[in-house]
């Protein structure tokens, strides 16, 4: 009889887990999309400004960016059950098919050889001791032929079941691959609106105005969100460090403030817009960058810069899609412009962990990433952290 070790179920439990899991953030953002989506239908009769259309495509774009990603990863994850019921199902057939082989060969040595009835056989016996004996073998023989024709009906039972549980993977695979092309159809169509709307804003220095405030509002907006961080950050230390100590990285010079001008870039590319105050050619205005944008093609990956726990993944208008990770000591990084989030909220990262892609959610001159580090509630300029190039 074929056997499943103890760690076949553990691995079968947490890859079950892990299934429920993604699809519980899929059936999520499926959610954010349609609520999203009714928030607009709600405003359409108001008039809007080209910085409010561009920014509700922004928003909407990268909520439907991030529900295709999702749906890719389902997809690997469906995949990878198939392709494990499939394998459970073969196991179960060459464990039917030795049962049922057993089963064929006992009936036909008996077939062969000849059988006394139980009763002869007793009255055979050559003394009360080989009768004892015999009765026992019987009881043996028939308990072995009862055991192995319910295995072989349990086993048939459990392969049916397996079909069953194969046939709703497949279901499933194909409705999320219907969704995920109507989705990209879909994407296609806002993506030339938004082109759209941005070369027009360019062209309008009031519109341009009003986008570059927007940016500052987004700034604001992060200055509220790592300040909550801060009052909140006691339970989420208590984690990071356990989580270090499990991945045996914590060590006790390595601590984020050490590392300053060695912590690895987020993504390779050039700076374009350095920390520090700015003062616009077009606009004759001065505004602040909290942070460093780094020109990247779209897609690259985007690398943790150190060990931590990602607290916040939001969409922050003027900015786009947003992830922060807290890395203990008073310490933050911000992460901008970004798509494909990888991470979840509450999730342990290490350093050089991919966390996105390089995007252009809320930025008006193409892909980049746009980065921050925060200490002890202050922005600090990342050329003085990072690695010189």
């Amino acid at each position: 009889m074929v056997s499943f070790p103890a760690v076949f179920f553990t691995q079968k439990g947490e890859f079950d887990e892990n299934i429920q899991f993604h699809s519980t953030e899929l059936d999520k953002l499926r959610r954010e999309v349609k609520d999203f989506e009714k928030r607009i239908k709600e405003t359409s009769e108001k008039e809007k400004s080209t910085t409010e259309k561009l920014s509700e495509l922004d928003e909407e774009i990268s909520l439907i960016r991030n529900l295709i990603y999702r749906l890719r990863k389902e997809e690997k994850i469906k995949k990878g059950a198939i392709e494990k019921a499939e394998g459970e199902i073969q196991q179960k057939e060459a464990e039917k098919k030795n049962l049922i082989n057993r089963y064929a060969n006992r009936v036909v040595n008996i077939y062969k050889k000849g059988r006394l009835s139980d009763l002869e056989l007793l009255f055979d016996s050559e003394s009360w001791q080989q009768a004892i004996y015999r009765t026992r073998y019987m009881k043996i023989i028939s308990d072995y032929d009862r055991s192995l024709n319910e295995k072989i009906w349990s086993t048939i039972k459990e392969i049916k079941e397996s079909w069953s549980n194969l046939m709703a993977e497949l279901r499933d695979l194909e409705r999320i691959d219907r969704e995920k092309v109507d989705r990209k159809k879909w994407l296609e169509r806002r993506r030339r609106m938004r082109n759209s709307e941005l070369n027009r804003l360019k062209q309008d220095k009031h519109e341009l105005a009003k986008a570059l405030e927007e940016r500052q509002k987004a700034a604001k907006e992060l200055e509220a969100i790592i300040a909550k961080l801060e009052k909140e950050k006691a339970a989420r230390l208590a984690e990071l460090e356990r989580r270090r100590r499990e991945a045996r990285e914590l060590r006790a010079a390595e601590n984020f403030s050490a590392l300053k001008g060695k912590l690895p870039w987020p993504v390779d590319g050039a700076i374009i817009s350095r920390f520090g105050r700015h003062r616009n050619p077009t606009l004759k205005t001065v505004t602040e960058n909290p942070g460093i944008d780094i020109r990247g093609k779209s897609g690259v990956e985007v690398r943790a810069v150190f060990d931590g726990i990602v607290t916040t993944i939001t969409y922050i208008r003027g900015y786009g899609n947003t992830i922060i990770i807290d890395h203990g000591g008073g310490y933050y990084t911000v992460y901008t412009h970004i798509m494909d989030v990888e991470v979840d909220e509450g999730g342990y990262v290490k350093a050089l962990d991919t966390i996105a892609r390089v995007g252009d959610s809320g930025s008006l001159d193409g892909a980049k990433l746009h980065f921050e580090i925060w200490g002890n509630k202050q922005k600090l300029n990342p050329e003085l952290w990072l690695r010189k190039s």
